[in-house]
């Protein structure tokens, strides 16, 4: 787990940004949904984009999906989302991906993901949680959500850390406030529901002209 942190802040310390895409309703009963994803991964990447997540699904199909994505968009670091079950864990191991992200912290994910040597970056919302992650071995940890929890939260989990953690914030970020969070103490910003479509809008355009 230890290399793929490093390579994963590597990635992020070149642009700190990931984009998360979450599957449509029905996505694998209509065919245009499928074309419609790989259109706007296609679109991220002609913008610069270097980081994705795609969100988990349990139907079957979805480990096919990734596995085409990931042969398709090879300059495209690609993660996966919501991994917070059992399923969920053991879908993502013949997948041979860089990283992928809980909701919460779930130790018993954690510990499993570990032995599977998945990085599951935990998803953090107090201390307790914070410290638990950081005895496993995390120094990438997702702060969720980001949007909520605030400023003081971070500040307050740098003053406890022992050792140098990089923070990864998600939940309610939107593009036109990626400089204030990452000056305020955040090493990498997650962006999903509030980027419309999953379509660079204005102000990402913008950030995106110093990475």
């Amino acid at each position: 787990m230890e290399s793929q942190q490093n390579n994963l802040i590597k990635s992020l310390r070149i642009q700190p940004l990931i984009i998360v895409i979450r599957l449509e309703h029905n996505f694998f009963n209509l065919s245009k949904k499928k074309e419609n994803l790989l259109s706007k991964i296609e679109k991220l990447s002609n913008f610069g984009i270097k980081n994705i997540e795609i969100g988990w699904d349990p139907n079957p199909e979805w480990v096919d999906l990734i596995l085409e994505i990931k042969k398709r968009f090879k300059s495209i670091n690609i993660g996966v989302a919501s991994i917070s079950s059992r399923q969920s864990l053991e879908s993502i191991l013949s997948l041979d991906v860089n990283y992928s992200m809980s909701q919460f912290f779930n130790k018993e994910i954690h510990i499993q993901a570990i032995e599977y040597n998945q990085l599951v970056i935990p998803g953090i919302s107090n201390i307790e949680n914070f410290k638990e992650a950081i005895d496993l071995g995390y120094k990438i940890v997702k702060i969720f959500p980001a949007s909520k929890l605030g400023i003081n939260f971070i500040n307050e989990l740098k003053d406890f850390k022992k050792k140098d953690i990089f923070f990864i914030g998600a939940g309610g970020i939107k593009s036109k406030n990626l400089k204030k969070f990452l000056k305020s103490g955040y090493d990498a910003l997650v962006i999903g529901r509030e980027l419309r479509n999953q379509t660079p809008d204005k102000d990402l355009k913008i950030w995106l002209k110093d990475y």
